[in-house]
């Protein structure tokens, strides 16, 4: 995994920590379960693009 890949793992995991915590503290499942989709669509974008081998850290 590149640089780019862990940084992008990161702040998908801080960003469903944040929705999680707010639907805990809202009491409303919606904040939650409607940030999954764009999450995962992010993750799967960006283990899913090829990046130039000549440069190997982006």
């Amino acid at each position: 995994m590149n640089t780019y890949q862990k940084r992008t793992v990161y702040i998908s995991i801080v960003a469903l920590a944040f929705f999680f915590v707010l639907s805990v503290l809202t009491q409303h499942w919606g904040f939650f379960l409607w940030s999954l989709l764009p999450v995962f669509i992010v993750l799967m974008t960006t283990f899913s693009t090829k990046f130039d081998k000549s440069n190997k850290d982006q």
